[in-house]
């Protein structure tokens, strides 16, 4: 199954390529644009911002609720349960 496309997202060997093809700044910058996104979302709920006011502003951002938590997974994940390496 880690080789089959799940939700509309590419398969973890084909992420594992391109991630290989991307220099240690670029995945700082990625590491970084990932903070300021969820700080954005913690701000925005402290708000008082709705779920689709969230979603809203991922969507103008060009991604998904669910990009977003695979992208914090792949930053975060101390074992390698995704099967990729950044």
């Amino acid at each position: 199954m880690m080789n089959q496309q799940m939700s509309g997202m590419a398969a973890p060997d084909e992420i594992q390529a391109e991630i290989n093809n991307l220099s240690g700044e670029d995945k700082m910058a990625a590491k970084q644009a990932l903070m300021e996104i969820r700080a954005i979302i913690e701000q925005m709920m402290a708000q008082g911002a709705s779920e689709e006011e969230i979603m809203q502003m991922l969507a103008e951002l060009g991604i998904t609720i669910e990009q977003l938590e695979f992208a914090e997974r792949l930053f975060s994940e101390e074992d390698n349960s995704l099967g990729i390496s950044i």
